[in-house]
């Protein structure tokens, strides 16, 4: 993706990623440490139940697969046809795509410690604050800052109770 659309700004374009977000937790038993969806990205912490690389590997491809096939069906009865021609893909036909809604790839990284885990936590639920959508963490709708500063379990259940604090 050359450009990044601000898609989550619309309710009905996040609430893809959430629902997804809780099937894919039922399907592959992982665990939701935290969330942020920005208006053109998300991040979230996941702990899968297997200390598996591939299980994390095969939970971003499910998930990936299946919001950008939602959205896209969404962008078109939408027609938003100007960000279905910024995902347009040009030389994708190997993989007969005709979109591309994710960038390739993902970051999976260890969590070796407690602070590390802490520090990750506040990257995710600072996200709004840093790019200036709120003066409070817990004030953007869409993060699970919510769940652990308000208790507030409204918008998708985060496991909270896994880390003591």
């Amino acid at each position: 993706m050359n450009k990044f659309i601000k898609i989550f700004k619309e309710e009905k374009y996040a609430n893809i990623l959430l629902e997804n977000i809780d099937f894919y937790r039922a399907k592959y038993k992982f665990k939701l440490i935290a969330y942020v969806i920005m208006p053109d990205h998300f991040h979230w912490l996941i702990y899968p139940d297997q200390d598996d690389v591939k299980r994390v590997s095969n939970i971003m491809e499910d998930f990936k697969k299946f919001t950008s096939r939602k959205l896209r069906k969404l962008m078109e009865e939408d027609k938003k046809i100007q960000w279905l021609k910024l995902f347009k893909l040009e030389n994708c036909r190997k993989k007969n795509w005709k979109y591309k809604i994710w960038q390739d790839g993902y970051d999976d990284l260890g969590v070796y410690s407690s602070e590390v885990l802490k520090t990750k936590i506040d990257y995710i639920h600072n996200n709004p604050v840093r790019k200036g959508l709120v003066k409070r963490p817990e004030d953007y709708l869409y993060s699970s800052a919510r769940n652990y500063i308000l208790d507030d379990d409204s918008i998708i259940k985060v496991d909270t109770d896994l880390l003591g604090f």
